[in-house]
């Protein structure tokens, strides 16, 4: 298999990115966790997006420019974006040495394994502590170990092996232990299989339950592990 950098691969794939993520899991997972971030308050006040992508979560949540700001380190992806929302602020750059100013944010997101990718995770997590407000909150999703293993994985529909790391659940606990109330759960297991065998409706229910339930308890059986705190 072909290795290159994240950056590399994302300016490559820029193109086709959002076209492959329409399976009706992709859909399931979307429907999940922008509810989740919707009630649990994390679209308030000033948002940094990071590994923002083509502006995904601008497709899915009310967020006016003003109050945010993307982040990514492919060139092609932060031109895309800006051309479906040309109002907004992206920023190409690095995750684990940020161009903002300390104490920006109410709250940092980085959603569907962008975290996975930065160059250095130690230093994107003293980054975020960094650049986020002494009440914000964060919200991010990591690749779990079953992800490197995902059908639906776009680096594995194109034959390109994967910089990003995959975690276990102790590795995320140890790495933000500087931060409060810290929550990790899975997002995803036997729901990716079954929707595509029952009705939408069916998969939808079913993969909040196994989220809601098993999630926190067979963390690490899962695709992608989130982690919240302050």
């Amino acid at each position: 298999m072909e290795k290159i950098t994240p950056k590399q691969i994302y300016n490559r794939l820029s193109k086709v990115y959002d076209r492959s993520y329409d399976e009706p899991v992709h859909r399931i997972e979307d429907d999940f966790i922008y509810k989740f971030i919707s009630e649990n308050g994390f679209t308030k006040g000033k948002i940094l997006d990071l590994g923002s992508g083509t502006g995904t979560l601008l497709s899915h949540l009310g967020i006016n420019s003003e109050r945010y700001t993307g982040l990514d380190i492919s060139e092609r992806m932060i031109e895309l974006s800006s051309i479906k929302f040309p109002n907004y602020k992206f920023v190409n750059g690095t995750m684990s040495k940020m161009p903002f100013d300390n104490n920006s944010f109410d709250s940092v997101l980085s959603l569907f394994g962008s975290f996975s990718y930065s160059l250095n995770h130690a230093k994107t997590i003293k980054e975020i502590k960094r650049v986020i407000k002494p009440k914000g909150k964060f919200l991010l999703m990591a690749y779990g170990l079953k992800y490197q293993t995902r059908k639906s994985y776009i680096l594995n529909k194109f034959n390109i092996n994967s910089p990003a790391k995959f975690f276990k659940r102790k590795e995320l606990k140890a790495l933000f232990k500087d931060f409060d109330n810290v929550k990790i759960f899975g997002m995803t297991m036997l729901s990716e299989e079954l929707s595509k065998r029952f009705p939408y409706s069916i998969s939808k229910a079913y993969h909040f339950v196994e989220t809601n339930i098993l999630g926190s308890v067979i963390t690490d059986k899962f695709y992608f592990l989130i982690i919240t705190g302050n």
